[in-house]
């Protein structure tokens, strides 16, 4: 089993894609990159500078992380700081952490793909679902999603695990009805 980190808003929505790609064993929302403790409260509003984020634990000779970052792409914003659909502030930040070094040229090379792909075609302001295209004449600015090294991680509580799941009328930025529709999601 391999990790991946992936932050990219709330990770509530994140956590309910990834949890159900073939060939994740699991996901966990949690906070990277935090300085305070765990339960100190601090972590949801991002005040200790963490990210929401996710923890996908995946089986590589079921998928692999080029896979994993396609899906990651399509669902989230890269190209602003802290701006996630409705949600704002650095917690929502766009982020790739990993904790092996043997995954960072991966993820590199992937990072440059997202960011030459597209020199030439425009982007809507609206939050990236499935990479929406729509405003004549507007070009991708930088890809801003950090990739670093893990550094830290903390699981949120329980009962925010799984959130989508638990309350379906909760707000996400992401479209998983159109996921689903595409073939992306097992259902």
């Amino acid at each position: 089993m391999k990790e991946l980190y992936l932050a990219g808003g709330p990770f509530c929505g994140l956590q309910e894609v990834f949890s159900r790609i073939k060939g994740v064993r699991d996901v966990r929302a949690g906070y990277a990159r935090g300085t305070a403790a765990p339960d100190s409260g601090k972590k949801s509003a991002g005040n200790d500078g963490s990210v929401e984020c996710v923890k996908v634990v995946y089986d590589p000779k079921k998928i692999d992380i080029t896979a994993l970052l396609s899906v990651f792409f399509a669902v989230i914003n890269p190209y602003t700081d802290g701006i996630q659909g409705k949600c704002r502030g650095p917690q929502y930040r766009s982020a790739i952490y990993y904790s092996q070094m043997e995954d960072l040229p991966q993820i590199a090379y992937y990072v440059t793909f997202v960011q030459s792909r597209g020199a030439d075609r425009p982007v809507s302001d609206s939050c990236m679902i499935v990479n929406d295209v729509q405003r004549d004449g507007a070009r991708r600015p930088p890809v801003r999603t950090q990739v670093d090294r893990l550094g830290n991680f903390s699981e949120a509580p329980e009962e925010k695990q799984h959130y989508l799941k638990k309350h379906p009328e909760a707000y996400t930025l992401i479209d998983i009805a159109l996921l689903e529709k595409l073939g992306v999601l097992e259902p």
